[in-house]
Parts: C-alpha cells; sequence; structure tokens
C-alpha cells in the first residue's frame, strides 16, 4: 500500500513539475517587422513561442494605428490587412486570448520614409558623369559646369571632384532564382567590391522577399568581400522595398551617394509601388545604377522600369546575357562611380518638382546626371 502511494505522489509531482517547467507562450510579430516600410495590402502574422503541444492561444486579436483589423484562430494567427497607398510608419499590436484565461501582447511600429531633406533643404546635390565618344572626362573643375533649373541658370555652390569619397549600397538579389548563378554572383560582387577606391565606404546588402543587411558604412573591402559569401538563394524577389531602403539609408550620411542594384528578375513581393519608388528617386540625391542578369534582358517591362528609375537619377542600367558576363557589367558600374563629379546649388522653396540640366558649354561632350528634384516649402519667416 505504502509502495503504490509512493508511486502516485512521485507522479504527481513529476506532472505538477512538467507543468511549471513549460513556460508561459509569447507573441512576435514576423510580418511586418520594425525595419519594414508598408503600403497597399498586406499579411499581418505573429508567431506563438514558448508553448508546446497543443495551441495554447485561443485567438489573436489584430490592431492597427489602435483600430481593430481582424480576430484570428489560435491555430492560424495571421490576417490580411490594407496599409493605404502612402509609405508611412504604422502602430501594429497583436493581444493574444490564453485559453486558461488572460492575455499576452505584440508590438511592432513600422518605418516612414518621408526625408528631412524633402522638409529643409539648404543643398540640393546632383551627380554627373561627363564623356566623350564614350569615354570619361576627368580632371574637369566647377567652373566648367553649369546647372538649368527649370529654364534658369543656378549659381553652383559647392563641387566635389571625382576623388571625392562615395558612401554605396550594394544590394544583391539572393531570391530562389538565383541558385544556379549565386557562385558567379558572388565572384563578380567581390571583384567589384575589391576595385573600390579606399575612400569608398560599402553597405552590402542581400535581399529576397525582405532586406538583410551585410555591413553597413564599412571601408575594408576584405570584410565586405567575405561578407558576400554569406549569400544564399531563397524566396522571392522585393526589388522595389530594397531600393527605398537603400535610398533611406543614404538619406541620412554625409557626401557622394549612389545605389547599385543587382537582380534577374522583376519585383514579386514588395509593398513598395513603383510610383512611390520613382518619387523617392526624384528626392534623393543618389545616383542609381542597375545590373540585370539573363531572362531578366528579355522582360521588356522591367527593363523600362529599371531604365526609366536609373535614368532620373542620372545612373544607368547594364544587362548581361550570362552569368560569366557579370565580371565585366560590374567592373563597367566602377568605373562609373570613380568619375562622377557632384554639384552642389541653392534650391528654390516653392514645393514643387523642378526639373534640372547639367551642362558643360563650349564641349561636345555628353552630360548624365539627375533630372529632377523637390523642391521644399517657403522657409518660415523669423520675428
Amino acid at each position: 500500500m505504502m509502495r503504490h502511494l509512493t508511486v502516485a505522489m512521485l507522479l504527481a509531482v513529476a506532472a505538477v513539475s512538467g507543468g511549471q517547467s513549460q513556460s508561459a507562450p509569447t507573441l512576435r510579430f514576423i510580418s511586418p517587422t520594425g525595419d519594414t516600410y508598408l503600403s497597399g495590402p498586406v499579411l499581418l502574422k505573429v508567431v506563438i513561442e514558448g508553448q508546446t503541444g497543443p495551441s495554447l492561444v485561443e485567438d489573436v486579436t489584430f490592431f492597427a494605428n489602435g483600430r481593430q483589423v481582424c480576430v484570428a484562430p489560435g491555430t492560424s494567427p495571421q490576417c490580411g490587412w490594407d496599409a493605404g497607398p502612402d509609405l508611412k510608419a504604422h502602430a501594429l499590436r497583436a493581444a493574444g486570448r490564453l485559453k486558461a484565461g488572460g492575455r499576452i501582447f505584440a508590438n511592432v511600429r513600422t518605418r516612414t520614409v518621408e526625408y528631412a531633406e524633402a522638409v529643409r533643404v539648404d543643398v540640393v546635390l546632383v551627380n554627373a558623369v561627363v564623356t566623350d565618344g564614350g569615354r570619361f572626362v576627368p580632371g574637369l573643375t566647377r567652373d566648367v559646369f553649369r546647372i538649368v533649373d527649370d529654364n534658369r541658370e543656378r549659381p553652383i555652390t559647392s563641387f566635389q571632384s571625382t576623388d571625392a569619397p562615395l558612401e554605396l549600397v550594394l544590394a544583391l538579389d539572393a531570391s530562389g532564382s538565383m541558385a544556379g548563378v549565386l557562385t558567379e554572383v558572388k565572384a563578380a560582387a567581390r571583384a567589384f567590391v575589391r576595385a573600390l577606391r579606399p575612400q569608398d565606404r560599402v553597405t552590402l546588402v542581400a535581399f529576397n522577399d525582405t532586406m538583410f543587411t551585410l555591413t553597413r558604412g564599412e571601408s575594408d573591402k576584405d570584410l565586405v568581400a567575405a561578407a558576400v559569401d554569406k549569400l544564399s538563394a531563397f524566396g522571392g524577389t522585393a526589388l522595389y522595398d530594397v531600393i527605398v531602403r537603400s535610398l533611406q539609408a543614404l538619406s541620412r550620411r554625409p557626401g557622394k551617394h549612389a545605389v547599385v542594384i543587382f537582380s534577374d528578375g522583376d519585383d514579386r513581393s514588395s509593398q513598395s509601388t513603383l510610383e512611390q519608388v520613382q518619387r523617392l528617386v526624384e528626392e534623393s540625391d543618389a545616383m542609381l545604377l542597375a545590373i540585370g542578369l539573363g531572362r531578366s534582358s528579355e522582360q521588356v517591362l522591367f527593363r523600362q522600369k529599371l531604365e526609366s528609375l536609373a535614368d532620373a537619377s542620372g545612373g544607368r542600367v547594364l544587362f548581361a546575357d550570362r552569368s560569366d558576363e557579370l565580371a565585366e557589367s560590374f567592373a563597367e558600374v566602377v568605373r562609373d562611380l570613380a568619375n562622377q563629379y557632384t554639384l552642389g546649388f541653392e534650391p528654390q522653396r516653392d514645393g514643387r518638382s523642378h526639373a534640372i540640366k547639367v551642362e558643360v558649354p563650349k564641349r561636345s561632350v555628353r552630360v548624365r546626371a539627375r533630372r529632377t528634384y523637390i523642391a521644399p516649402g517657403v522657409a518660415p519667416t523669423r520675428r
């Protein structure tokens, strides 16, 4: 009798101990996350962590900016929501109702792409590449350039030669379609990074459905090249989102800016729209250069989209038919980056979009530079 009682007591203690060792569940947002820019239809989704076996959560209620969006079952805690047309910050909250009573919560605040420069801009910077018969023209000085703003010449207030350091974002497509050519892409990207000048600083990012930052403002090119080897291929292609976030990152840093994008196909996963990206390209002083591979060169609409964005920034698009041609494409981009002049001028203050043109009068050369800028509003009067 005592033996049976002892066994029963041990089983009861084990059951209690097992119940105590099971940690309380928690919620965590996996879509979107805090570094996400939202617009249009999006998926709100959390994971329930710290539980084993059947779900301990009865249901999850999602809120956006203080308003209830939906109630989803604990077995599938997700729902759709329309974030609207504008890229702006949103406060999101998930409240999980426990079967045993009580609630658990998760919160996330997404990011905004509003540029501080669009509010107060003292100087508009324009990167310009000058060529003669397809060859770069080095050694030019400030006095040979002319900036025309809506058919009116503007004084050049600052000038940087081609030797000025560069803040660069290199964004590499790591979506599932890249699996067969990733080895060649890595080799070309490593050579590209090592060909940059010592004064140039590189933020290396990879993207598929989302964006991963591998180095940030790094001048050690060997370190950046080593980070390239961490790339693996999976997921979709959020091309527009990575352009948006790259421009946002550069807007906070001084100096000459450029974004170099490599992709093998059109956007499939972005929350951002083409129209939103176009607007940000107009607001940014960064030159956008892109390299397309293989089937991307046959996608006429995709090619037109890339070329439209690059042209507006003063950049250009190169296409390689085969992966073994990538090294030359990346090398051509390096030469382009090393031959950028940067000119500054004081903008008009009327809040409008302005057409600008950079010229080198009295010389039969071609100048490639950004074509527009968004003027700030009228500066407030001090009393």
